[in-house]
């Protein structure tokens, strides 16, 4: 500690004897200066020349010169030049130089300028003697420093070689436990990309940013990537449907740190759409940010599209029980009104104004009983007489009803494909697909425009993949109906089939068009597809099953009017009184004799005290003692030749779950018209 000190002692005299050199040789230049001034003055050169000279030897100036007030060097000389190791000391800096200047004064005025390049050499033996003391006395520690270390030393080897013997064993035992464990570590790997490459569900790790780092083949097959370069190349980003699905995924992740069951629709690279059930774990750094994401996607695209179609069915099951509900009674009037306007016509002249006014109501109430049937149709519970028809020649037949009903603004083209084959359905079922959808593409016209109805055979293969949803292997023959108007936006589409939904102005349309059409479709075991684009126009597709084990029919029955009765004796059973009277006044003006009873219980009783026969039992299917089918096998006991002939309000599936389906020539649906009801009785009675 006393070296140190002394050591900085002896530094600090150095600094204060170079301080006082640098300050003498600025005192002595000054002096040079003064002496310069006479000579500077007279402009005596050889003068200042020889001061100069003398002076840069006296102060080891290596050069000297005088500048006069303008900048022009007056005079200038050198010194001694640098000799042997002062020469090597200067190169290197050991010689400290500098560039002394003072002003040349002559009666006090500054007549030029004095600047010298000085070389202490004072200072340079003084920091060289420094220099040597600090090394000499460097040395002097170091040795003892080392001395003592090796001392050290020599004990921390001894300690160490013990140490080291010790820690050898422990290290042998460590390097077999380290290969035991990288031998685990590599098995335990290729467990993991077994089971990561060979999982069922879409295995992936990616970055918050959308990166995919890496994936497994399931990721690729559900996506449809042709390879994991194709894969890693792709943003996750793209992949969604919705942009903001990402964002609200992340940010959940960032909450619950793992998301289960979370389902998304995503995008093949076909651009078609799929959904997902995503289970994911975020992975955070050690500042607390998301890092990567582990995820596994599973495919239930198959499974929504099963859910869609069973909510669609379930709505279609609920329209339909509130049709069954509403059918009965609503028929029921309607039928009081068709058939007393049937019964009034035929007592008014053609030409008097009052038959105008029945016709009205008539028409009225046939529109009515034709928005029941569309209820019914929809929801597939409609009474049906299914034929064999050629599909070609009854839309052929169509045709000119159809043109009437889109207007002569609206081209109408039909493009029959040849062979098509038949269908086995009601031929009123046709008119009502393509009536329906022919005024909905009219509807979609703005003013000119073209529809186009075309026939097809479709033949579908159970290997065969279709992006029809509800495609069905089979053969096939398609209905469909073009037009170029305004099209539909997805929002639409989804709704299209929904009953009461409609984009019709308010009383341009019920929202049953498109349902019928479906409900007809699913009635017959076919599916419909439609394909449509805002302002690109719209084309239904209905496919009907194909039918070829029968002769096919010629189309709908005629109309003709068929014969009055010969006086057979039908007994009449309707609880609803004003039907029972409206019934047994048609029945008598068509020349039958009616008996007419409120109750089951009232007709067997006059059933069994009657002496004459009973030719046809006309009753209803729903009543408050007893159904139309108990009652009908009771009247049979008594009287086995009798016919029968059930009626109802009611939908056909209602009726059903009584018994045994009853065939169409045997029921008639309420509301029936008086030719109805004549055909119905003449075609049982014969």
């Amino acid at each position: 500690m006393a070296a140190v000190l002394l050591l900085a002692v002896f530094a600090a005299l150095v600094f204060v004897h170079e301080y006082r050199v640098r300050k003498k040789s600025h005192a002595r230049i000054a002096v040079h200066a003064d002496m310069l001034a006479n000579a500077l003055w007279n402009h005596n050169k050889e003068g200042v020349s020889q001061y100069m000279s003398l002076a840069a030897e006296l102060e080891n100036y290596t050069s000297a010169l005088v500048m006069d007030t303008r900048g022009n060097v007056f005079q200038k000389v050198s010194g001694e030049p640098f000799r042997g190791l002062d020469r090597f000391f200067s190169t290197i800096g050991f010689i400290p130089r500098q560039t002394l200047a003072t002003p040349v004064r002559y009666n006090d005025r500054i007549i030029g300028t004095l600047q010298a390049d000085w070389a202490s050499d004072a200072i340079y033996f003084d920091s060289l003697l420094l220099g040597v003391l600090i090394m000499i006395f460097m040395i002097v520690l170091l040795y003892n420093r080392l001395v003592n270390e090796k001392k050290v030393l020599e004990k921390r080897v001894a300690k160490r070689t013990r140490d080291l013997s010790k820690l050898n064993a422990h290290l042998q035992k460590e390097i077999e436990e380290h290969k035991s464990a990288k031998q685990a570590l590599e098995e335990s790997e290729v467990r993991y990309r077994a089971y990561f490459e060979e999982n069922i569900a879409g295995a992936y790790i990616s970055k918050p940013s959308g990166r995919l780092i890496d994936c497994n083949k399931m990721y690729l097959d559900i996506f449809g990537f042709k390879d994991k370069a194709h894969a890693l190349n792709t943003s996750l980003k793209d992949i969604y449907h919705h942009q903001d699905e990402r964002r609200q995924f992340l940010d959940a992740l960032v909450v619950d740190k793992k998301i289960f069951g979370h389902e998304t629709t995503f995008r093949k690279t076909d651009d078609s759409k799929i959904q997902l059930i995503e289970n994911a774990a975020a992975v955070f750094d050690e500042s607390g940010r998301l890092d990567h994401i582990r995820g596994f996607l599973l495919d239930v695209t198959e499974k929504h599209l099963l859910e869609m179609q069973l909510v669609q069915t379930q709505k279609m099951e609920s329209i339909g029980r509130l049709a069954g509900g509403v059918a009965h009674d609503f028929n029921n009037m309607l039928n009081v009104i068709l058939g007393h306007v049937d019964l009034a016509l035929d007592k008014v002249d053609p030409s008097a104004p009052l038959h105008n006014h029945l016709q009205q109501i008539r028409n009225a109430a046939t529109h009515s009983a034709d928005i029941t049937g569309q209820l019914l149709a929809f929801a597939r519970k409609q009474t049906i007489s299914p034929r064999v028809l050629d599909l070609n020649q009854t839309v052929e037949g169509m045709l000119k009803m159809l043109r009437r009903l889109i207007g002569e603004d609206i081209d109408l083209a039909w493009k029959p494909a040849d062979h098509v084959g038949a269908v086995k359905m009601d031929p009123t079922q046709i008119h009502q697909i393509l009536a329906n959808l022919c005024v909905n593409a009219r509807d979609a016209i703005a003013d000119f425009g073209h529809i186009i109805i075309e026939t097809e055979k479709k033949i579908f293969h159970e290997q065969e993949v279709s992006d029809l949803p509800e495609v069905m292997p089979g053969e096939f023959v398609r209905l469909r109906v073009i037009d170029d108007g305004s099209g539909m936006d997805p929002h639409t589409l989804d709704k299209l089939f929904d009953p009461f939904y409609t984009t019709k102005e308010v009383g341009k349309g019920t929202g049953l068009g498109l349902s019928t059409v479906y409900g007809i479709v699913k009635q017959n075991n076919g599916f419909i597809h439609v394909n449509s684009r805002l302002n690109k126009g719209s084309s239904f597709d209905v496919f009907l099953p194909r039918y070829q084990d029968a002769a096919v029919s010629d189309g709908i029955d005629s109309h003709e009017r068929v014969p009055d009765g010969s006086g057979e004796t039908i007994l009449v059973v309707e609880d609803e009184i004003t039907i029972l009277e409206l019934l047994q006044t048609m029945l008598e003006q068509l020349g039958y004799t009616v008996l007419a009873e409120t109750s089951p219980r009232a007709a067997l009783d006059l059933a069994q005290a009657r002496n004459g026969r009973i030719d046809l039992l006309i009753t209803d299917m729903v009543m408050p003692e007893m159904n139309g089918r108990e009652l009908a096998r009771q009247i049979s006991g008594l009287y086995p030749d009798v016919r029968l002939l059930f009626m109802s309000g009611y939908p056909a599936d209602v009726l059903a779950r009584q018994g045994e389906e009853i065939g169409p020539a045997s029921f008639i649906q309420k509301p029936f018209s008086m030719q109805d009801i004549a055909g119905k009785v003449h075609q049982a009675l014969n």
